[in-house]
């Protein structure tokens, strides 16, 4: 059987925004929040990357992929105690999230 604390651990989200001044008001907030010492406290707790890419989509929706990677479960569970704040300072903007989180079976970099 395989240990599972021996995977990478993955969550994905995708944010949909109904408007540009909506997004703008995420990705403000959003890049202030992952300041270089928030990324530095999510490095040395296990986080291996994070991602935020805008979805090239030809419709009226602005849609973001978030990635994040850890090197375990617990790793994701330690760097929660820093993600956890998000909704305490993130603002109020109209967006819809949905996501998905799990151990990677396969990839490369």
């Amino acid at each position: 059987m395989d240990d599972n604390n021996d995977k990478n651990f993955v969550s994905v989200v995708l944010l949909s925004f109904p408007s540009q001044l909506q997004y703008d008001l995420w990705y403000e907030k959003y890049n202030t929040f992952y300041s270089p010492k928030a990324v530095e406290f999510l490095k040395s707790n296990g986080q291996i990357m994070q991602s935020a890419t805008l979805v090239d989509d030809n419709n009226d929706m602005i849609r973001v992929s978030l990635i994040w990677v850890y090197k375990n479960k617990k790793a994701y569970e330690d760097c929660q105690k820093f993600h956890g704040q998000w909704a305490k300072i993130g603002g109020d903007f109209i967006g819809k999230a949905s996501g998905y989180r799990g151990n990677q079976i396969w990839g490369f970099s």
